[in-house]
């Protein structure tokens, strides 16, 4: 033992020069380094831009001037009007294009049949369109039909500016819808499938989760700190909780990449869902939502490790365990297995000697609740199977085990 820059020190066998605390030897080298993240603003336009969606884009420019020409073509007064509808009918996806036209054809029965009341009655004003406008969209948001409320407004505009609302003028305006609608409708249907990059970006995202598993597997047990025997203990006393905020500084787990890749795999499983007229296409949802809860477990236990600064023996089967679920993450894994291992993990734990000190009795506790943890993070996956089982949903996945 000797001393060095006024603090104890002395030799352990296994981890090599140790600073002293109560209980805790921190040794002088191999602590982390830590590097600085990428800009989080930088992240965030190459998300935004990464989200735009160039297909819709481009449908909606050509879908517009389809629409305009067409109602030029057939002589419409208002032909401009065309391609605002079709500009306002493409949606992201086929279901919710399709909802949302027929939600503003009702809509436009029910302008038709105000405007042509109030008009008739009160003549064409100003003040007799607005009390078109307050009963319309009274209605609208009573019977659920908001969606048709600007559209018809501008369509009713025609007859206010016309001065009449006989038959071949009510006619134009619903040539105008249907162009319009039909237009964008069958536009939409022109939806390139994104199965197969969801697939690739879902391997992906796979494989993150795998380097996140090891690298807490990894931060339990390369802690830069041990318990120490009560009888070993030196007298001095150092700053125990700076030198624990450096052990828990180095072993944190940055998860907000992964959250983000999960959030556009998500869009993009909605959208596939949506682009699904026929084919029940929950299976993808369904299974990003899970991860999605797995990935909320993962931060526990990452919240967990933070709390045990020292390295322990009961730790390394645990850290096991977790590397063998990284090595069989995989969506076709039903997880059976990993099930009966823990069971098994839980029957040595039961068969270990208690702890000796307060301390040990603390780590060792949560060292359990870490154990808990993967069992929740192992049983959504199992739930999500069975649920899937019973949903008849089998098509979309093809079991590896049973």
């Amino acid at each position: 033992m000797y001393l060095l820059n006024d603090r104890k020190l002395h030799l352990d066998e296994t981890l090599g020069p140790c600073y002293h605390t109560p209980g805790i030897c921190l040794p002088t080298k191999g602590m982390r380094t830590i590097t600085k993240p990428a800009g989080k603003l930088q992240n965030r336009l190459q998300n935004k831009l990464h989200n735009i969606n160039l297909w819709y884009l481009l449908k909606t420019g050509i879908g517009t001037a389809l629409a305009i020409i067409l109602a030029s073509r057939f002589g419409l007064a208002y032909s401009p009007s065309a391609g605002i509808i079709t500009l306002l009918t493409i949606q992201n996806t086929k279901k919710e294009t399709i909802s949302i036209a027929f939600r503003r054809i009702l809509a436009f029965i029910l302008a038709v049949f105000i405007a042509y009341g109030i008009f008739t009655g009160f003549g064409y004003t100003s003040a007799a369109f607005g009390g078109f406008a307050l009963l319309f969209v009274a209605l609208c948001n009573a019977l659920r039909l908001q969606d048709g409320i600007s559209m018809n407004a501008v369509l009713t505009t025609h007859f206010l500016i016309e001065q009449r609302m006989d038959l071949p003028m009510i006619l134009n305006e619903v040539a105008l819808l249907l162009i319009g609608m039909g237009i964008g409708i069958t536009i939409n249907l022109i939806m390139p499938k994104n199965r197969k990059q969801i697939q690739i970006e879902q391997l992906a995202f796979e494989e993150e989760m795998k380097k996140i598993l090891r690298s807490l597997a990894n931060a339990l047990e390369e802690k830069t700190a041990c318990l120490i025997p009560e009888e070993s203990r030196y007298l001095y006393q150092l700053d125990n909780e700076l030198t624990k905020a450096a052990v828990h500084k180095s072993a944190k787990t940055d998860f907000t990449q992964l959250e983000s890749n999960l959030s556009l795999l998500l869009k993009r499983a909605y959208e596939n869902s949506g682009n699904t007229l026929i084919a029940d296409t929950r299976y993808l949802v369904s299974y990003f939502e899970m991860r999605k809860l797995q990935i909320d477990v993962l931060k526990t236990i990452s919240h967990h490790i933070d709390q045990i600064p020292v390295v322990l023996q009961q730790t390394i089967p645990i850290t096991d365990f977790m590397n063998r679920v990284a090595d069989s993450f995989h969506e076709l894994n039903n997880v059976k297995e990993l099930l009966e291992e823990m069971e098994q993990l839980y029957g040595y734990y039961r068969k270990e000697q208690l702890p000796k000190t307060r301390e040990e009795f603390e780590y060792r506790a949560i060292l359990f609740q870490i154990l808990k943890e993967l069992e929740y993070f192992l049983r959504l996956k199992r739930n999500f199977i069975l649920d899937l089982e019973n949903k008849d949903m089998k098509s979309y996945w093809k079991q590896e085990k049973e």
